[in-house]
C-alpha cells in the first residue's frame, strides 16, 4: 500500500509539472515574420534570416509579447533574445517589430542587456512601441504578391527633383507613370507598374529610363502628429539591393488645386529619409492625364438644344456637366481635395440611344456606354445610362465592330443590371444657372410640416437687409403660408410665420412681410404615376436644387415630400419624410383671401412638352371713349352686312 501511494504522489507531481511547462512554454516566432529580409543599419547592408525561435544567425528566442490587433494580416510584436554564445557572459537584445505588410516589417533593436529580469521589465516596447523616426525597415527577399491599387492605380504624368546630381524640376509630359491593374486578375498587372523618367534640357539629374516596380504594399504611421501613407516598391530588374528596394511617402488629403499628388521617394532601402513630403531625397508631382486611345473622336452628333452647363446629383455625389454638340465632360467633387473628370464622345446614335466612349482621366480603361437622352423640356434633360462595355482584341479585328458594339451597347436589356429589378427611374440634368419655368402648384395654402430632424423644417428667418425698415405690429394671427401667385408664377414663397390680421378694410396689415424661402421652379414631369418638380434656392445652405415629388389629394388639399438633395428616389411618394434621401413633407390647404389675387392652380406634369398658351400684346392703347366704342362698333357692323349681303 505505501508502494502505492509514493507512485500515486509520483503521478499526480509529474502531471501538475507538465501542465506547468505547457502554460510557461514560450511561443515561437509568428510565421509572417519569417523568412529572409534585408535592411539597411547605418549605412550598412543587413541580411537577416528569421526562423521559428532564431532572429538571425546569433540571437535565440527568449519570451515574445503580442500588442493590440489593428489588422487582421499580422500583429505588432516585442521580443526578447539571448545571444547564442559559447562564452559565459550573457547578452540579451530586446526587438520592437511593427507590421506593415506581407512584405515589409520595421523593427528597432536595442543595445545588449547582460542583466536578465524579464521581458516586462528590459524591453520598454512592451508598454509603449517606438514612433516612426526609431525604426529601421526591413524588405523581404522573395516577394509575396500585393496589388497595386492599394498603392495608387491609373495613369499619370509627372515632374520630379532629386537632392543630389544638380537640382533642378524636370516636368516632361513623356514622364508617365502606368499602374493599370484589372481587379482579380491573376496576371502580373495587378502587382506591378511602370515608371518612365523622361530627359529635361537643362536639369543635370534628369534621365531618359523605363522602370518596371513591383509593389510591396503600403501601411499608416504618424510623423510630428500628422498622419501619413507609406509604400514600399522593388525595382523588378537591379540586382544592387541597396537600390533595389524603395519607399515613398504621400498625404492622402492634400490641398492641391490642380488635383494634383505630391510623393516621396527614398534613394535607398531605407524609410528614415522620409520625413515630409518636401525634403524627401527624390519630390515627384502626380497629375492625372486620359488613357491613350484611338476613339475620343466623335463619330455623331446630340441632340443641340441639350448644349451648355448642367447640374446633375448622383446616388453619392454631386456633378457639374458640359455638353456640346459631340461632347458630355463630368466633373465629380468625389471629396473636398478630390474631383474627378469623366469624357464621353458620341460615337453612334439610332433614335433617343447614343453609343458615347467612357474615358476617367487618370484611369486605365475605355469603355463604351450607352445613353438613353429623352427630348428636352423646360430646363430639365431625363436620361439613363446602360452597362458599360469593354473593346477586346478580338473585336477590334471585326470591320464592322462598332456596329455590334452598338448592338450589344444599345440593347434595351442592358440599361437594366438586374434583369429582376424593373424600379427604377430616369437620371436627371438641370439647367445650372437654371431658367424659370411656371410651378405646377399655384395658389394660397397654409401648410403642415412633417419632419426628420429638427434642421429640415422651414423656420422663420431674416434674409439678409430688408427692403424697408420692419416696423412693430400687433399681430393676432399667425398662420403658415405657402403661395405662388399671378405676380410671379415661377416662385413659390414660404413662410413659417405669416401675419394674416387685416385692417377695416380687410388689407393685410403685415405688408413688410419677407418670406422665409423663395423657391424658384426649374421643371416637373409626370413619371410612372408620380408628379416631380425641381426648385432653385440660392439661400438653401445644404442643395441650391431640390426635388420635390407632390400630388392633389384633394380639392384644396395637395401633398408634397422635399428630398434632401436633387435626386428623387424610385420609393419616394408626395408623403414620405422619413424614407432614406428625404426630410420633409408639407400638407397644404388651400387658404386664398379676399385681395390675394391667388387663384389656385394645378398641373400634374402629364404632358411636360405643353407649352402653356400666352397672349402677346403688341401695341396698347391709353383710355377708350364711349364715343369711339360706339364708332368701332359702327363700322364693324357696317363691314359685316356688306360681306353678307354682297
Amino acid at each position: 500500500m505505501a508502494h502505492l501511494g509514493e507512485r500515486r504522489l509520483l503521478v499526480f507531481i509529474g502531471f501538475f509539472s507538465l501542465i506547468g511547462l505547457v502554460f510557461t512554454a514560450v511561443l515561437p516566432i509568428p510565421e509572417y515574420y519569417r523568412g529572409v529580409w534585408f535592411s539597411m543599419e547605418s549605412g550598412q547592408s543587413v541580411q537577416t534570416t528569421v526562423g521559428k525561435d532564431r532572429w538571425g544567425k546569433s540571437f535565440e528566442l527568449v519570451d515574445i509579447r503580442n500588442h493590440p490587433v489593428f489588422t487582421t494580416e499580422g500583429r505588432n510584436h516585442t521580443m526578447l533574445l539571448k545571444k547564442a554564445s559559447e562564452s559565459s557572459s550573457n547578452c540579451f537584445i530586446c526587438i520592437d517589430v511593427l507590421w506593415r505588410t506581407i512584405n515589409i516589417l520595421q523593427v528597432k533593436k536595442t543595445a545588449c542587456l547582460t542583466q536578465e529580469s524579464g521581458i516586462e521589465n528590459m524591453c520598454p516596447g512592451v508598454k509603449n512601441l517606438p514612433s516612426q523616426d526609431q525604426l529601421t525597415t526591413m524588405f523581404r527577399l522573395t516577394l509575396e504578391t500585393v496589388n497595386c491599387i492599394s498603392t495608387w492605380e491609373g495613369v499619370y504624368q509627372f515632374s520630379y527633383e532629386v537632392n543630389w546630381g544638380g537640382g533642378g524640376i524636370c516636368n516632361n509630359h513623356n514622364s508617365l507613370l502606368r499602374a493599370c491593374q484589372d481587379p482579380g486578375s491573376s496576371y502580373q498587372d495587378n502587382h506591378i507598374f511602370f515608371m518612365t523618367y523622361s530627359r529635361c534640357p537643362g536639369v543635370q539629374s534628369s534621365r531618359s529610363e523605363t522602370i518596371r516596380y513591383q509593389c510591396m504594399g503600403s501601411w499608416f504611421a504618424v510623423i510630428g502628429g500628422k498622419g501619413y501613407t507609406f509604400a514600399a516598391i522593388a525595382d523588378t530588374v537591379e540586382k544592387d539591393r541597396r537600390e533595389k528596394f524603395k519607399c515613398l511617402i504621400t498625404l492622402k488629403n492634400q490641398k492641391q488645386e490642380d488635383n494634383s499628388i505630391r510623393w516621396g521617394l527614398s534613394r535607398f532601402a531605407d524609410c528614415s529619409k522620409l520625413n515630409t513630403l518636401y525634403d524627401s531625397p527624390v519630390r515627384l508631382v502626380l497629375n492625372r492625364v486620359p488613357p491613350q486611345t484611338t476613339y475620343i473622336s466623335p463619330q455623331c452628333n446630340l441632340p443641340r438644344n441639350i448644349s451648355g452647363v448642367w447640374f446633375t446629383q448622383g446616388i453619392q455625389f454631386k456633378s457639374e456637366v458640359v455638353i456640346n454638340d459631340t461632347h458630355i465632360h463630368y466633373l465629380t467633387q468625389k471629396s473636398e481635395f478630390i474631383f474627378e473628370d469623366t469624357y464621353l464622345s458620341c460615337q453612334q446614335t439610332l433614335g433617343t440611344r447614343y453609343l458615347m466612349t467612357k474615358y476617367i482621366v487618370g484611369k486605365c480603361e475605355v469603355d463604351f456606354v450607352c445613353y438613353d437622352i429623352l427630348p428636352r423640356h423646360h430646363g430639365v434633360v431625363r436620361y439613363r445610362v446602360g452597362k458599360p462595355s469593354h473593346l477586346t482584341e478580338d473585336e477590334i479585328a471585326d470591320p464592322n465592330f462598332m456596329t455590334k458594339k452598338f448592338r450589344e451597347a444599345c440593347s434595351w436589356q442592358s440599361f437594366t443590371f438586374n434583369r429582376e429589378d424593373t424600379d427604377w427611374k430616369y437620371e436627371v440634368l438641370i439647367l445650372n444657372p437654371p431658367s424659370p419655368v411656371v410651378c405646377p402648384i399655384g395658389g394660397r395654402y397654409s401648410f403642415i410640416q412633417h419632419g426628420n430632424g429638427e434642421l429640415e423644417y422651414y423656420r422663420t428667418r431674416i434674409r439678409g437687409v430688408t427692403i424697408r425698415p420692419r416696423t412693430q405690429i400687433n399681430c393676432r394671427v399667425t398662420v403658415s403660408e405657402f403661395k405662388s401667385c399671378s405676380q410671379d408664377r415661377s416662385k413659390i414663397e414660404v413662410d413659417e410665420e405669416y401675419c394674416e390680421t387685416v385692417d377695416y378694410r380687410g388689407r393685410p396689415i403685415g405688408e413688410y412681410e419677407e418670406p422665409d424661402h423663395v423657391l424658384t421652379c426649374v421643371g416637373f414631369w409626370m413619371e410612372d404615376m408620380r408628379s416631380y418638380l425641381i426648385t432653385y434656392d440660392e439661400e438653401d445652405a445644404i442643395s441650391k436644387f431640390r426635388c420635390w415629388v407632390y400630388e392633389r389629394i384633394g380639392w384644396t388639399q395637395m401633398a408634397l415630400s422635399r428630398s434632401q438633395t436633387a435626386r428623387c428616389r424610385r420609393q419616394q411618394n408626395s408623403s414620405s419624410f422619413l424614407l432614406e434621401g428625404t426630410g420633409l413633407s408639407l400638407e397644404l390647404q388651400e387658404s386664398e383671401r379676399l385681395f390675394d389675387d391667388c387663384p389656385q392652380r394645378f398641373d400634374p406634369g402629364l404632358n411636360p412638352y405643353m407649352k402653356p398658351m400666352v397672349i402677346y400684346v403688341l401695341s396698347g392703347v391709353g383710355r377708350v371713349s364711349t364715343s369711339q366704342l360706339v364708332a368701332i362698333f359702327n363700322t364693324v357692323l357696317v363691314i359685316f352686312v356688306s360681306y353678307v349681303l354682297f
